[in-house]
């Protein structure tokens, strides 16, 4: 039993020192200044069909500022045999810029204005489009897959959400919210 133990520790250290020989290069090592990428989700729970997709495109500035835009759509389609089918739709983009503290670790600051549409069955349940604007600001790491490429996760908060009348001045369920997703520089 030893000897294996022995053998499994020497094997790990020898990918270990060839897994560190080959870490992509920093950020400010990039061949491309322009970084393009987003994230998407999908949740069936119950009743109701979540899909989200959102795009990005953004410039790096300095070695580790970037700025960019960020569009968004997301729906909510609830099956409800009584009430009928309804669904909510929402429109945003936004103004982002990150900065990128050590390499894995930046601090992220967006504006995001968003539309709500909502329609029962496929018309318009009448009263229109309502706008939002959220302000967030969070933390997130970037894991780098290759030395154009990288997945990354992102807590953010929003600042203008109010605790009195929650849902009402935000699309968004809560104030808290976690981004994942990848982008490809170029």
């Amino acid at each position: 039993m030893r000897r294996f133990v022995s053998f499994c520790l020497i094997v790990l250290a020898m990918c270990t020192a060839t897994v560190s020989a080959q870490l992509p290069k920093a950020p400010s090592e990039m061949k491309g200044k322009i970084v393009t990428g987003g994230n998407f989700g999908f949740d069936m729970w119950g009743n109701t069909l979540y899909f989200s997709v959102s795009p990005q495109i953004g410039y790096r500035l300095t070695r580790g500022l970037e700025a960019g835009v960020r569009l968004g759509y997301d729906l909510n389609y609830t099956f409800d045999r009584y009430y009928g089918n309804w669904s909510v739709h929402h429109i945003s983009a936004g103004a982002y810029i990150n900065y990128e503290i050590i390499k894995g670790i930046y601090v992220h600051l967006e504006d995001e204005e968003t539309c709500r549409l909502v329609f029962d069955g496929l018309m318009s349940n009448g009263s229109g489009p309502r706008w939002y604007n959220s302000l967030f600001v969070g933390a997130g790491y970037r894991q780098y897959i290759s030395e154009t490429a990288y997945a990354y996760v992102t807590l953010l908060y929003n600042l203008r959400w109010d605790y009195s009348v929650g849902e009402v001045n935000s699309p968004y369920s809560r104030p808290l919210m976690v981004r994942v997703g990848y982008c490809f520089g170029f």
